[in-house]
């Protein structure tokens, strides 16, 4: 689809770190956070992504938050989290959040910095260069890992679930959604964007129940409208006057 992308060695070295760094490191500091912490915990900084979309926007350029897009932000927050069935009862945010957190921010910077850096690319040529340099990243940490630390590297039984599993988020899910999601990105703002991420749990719940026979939550549901409200808010454009 691309056609050929030349061998370009600022373009490539350029993606593979926003890549590397965006997407490879920011993946491992989330599976990080998790294993020191608990499930919720991801759940809980993911939500947060519109937040650091629209810090970035502000910081690097030059957006001004009105008081609708606040207003948006504030609900994709908090529907965000009733979406994602994150329950504060006996929950300390501890150092794993921090983890999570961090890497929800380098996920916004490298989708931000895919759209502005890679810009004459489209977005099938920009997840090509960005994932490879994300394979790459991990793949060394692996490496290292391996004669480091070997007892931290374990492989498990690799039967023909196993395989299906992990051609399906490899394949399905992270080569066919990568490139939509940059390019909503581009057109939206990493922003805007985001407030969608926060309806996933709900679409996920959709998946179970109607796939494998699960149950309807309503708080998730209704934090799908909160989400959905706020994406109306944000994407409001007042008229002009006159």
């Amino acid at each position: 689809m691309e056609g050929r992308i030349s061998l370009d060695r600022r373009l490539w070295s350029e993606g593979m770190i926003i890549g590397g760094v965006g997407f490879g490191l920011g993946t491992s500091l989330l599976l990080y956070g998790q294993q020191i912490s608990n499930p919720v915990t991801p759940a809980i900084a993911a939500a947060m992504m519109p937040v650091m979309g629209a810090v970035l926007e502000v910081l690097l350029d030059g957006r001004r938050i009105r008081f609708l897009l606040g207003a948006g932000l504030i609900c994709a927050i908090a529907g965000g989290l009733m979406a994602a069935g994150v329950r504060w009862q006996a929950y300390d945010i501890g150092v794993g959040f921090l983890f999570c957190l961090l890497a929800t921010m380098l996920y916004a910077w490298a989708t931000r910095a895919t759209n502005k850096r890679l810009d004459h690319l489209s977005s099938m040529g920009q997840t090509t260069i960005t994932l490879a340099g994300a394979g790459v990243f991990v793949s060394c940490i692996w490496i290292i890992t391996a004669f480091i630390s070997p007892q931290d590297i374990r492989i498990g039984i690799i039967s023909q679930d196993t395989l299906v599993t992990l051609f399906t988020f490899s394949i399905l899910s992270a080569a066919i959604s990568q490139p939509l999601w940059i390019a909503g990105a581009r057109g939206l703002g990493v922003a805007l964007a985001s407030f969608h991420l926060n309806a996933v749990p709900v679409y996920v719940m959709a998946i179970m129940v109607f796939g494998y026979g699960g149950e309807w939550d309503k708080t998730r549901l209704a934090g799908a409208v909160v989400v959905g409200i706020g994406v109306l808010l944000a994407q409001h454009q007042p008229r002009p006057r006159g």
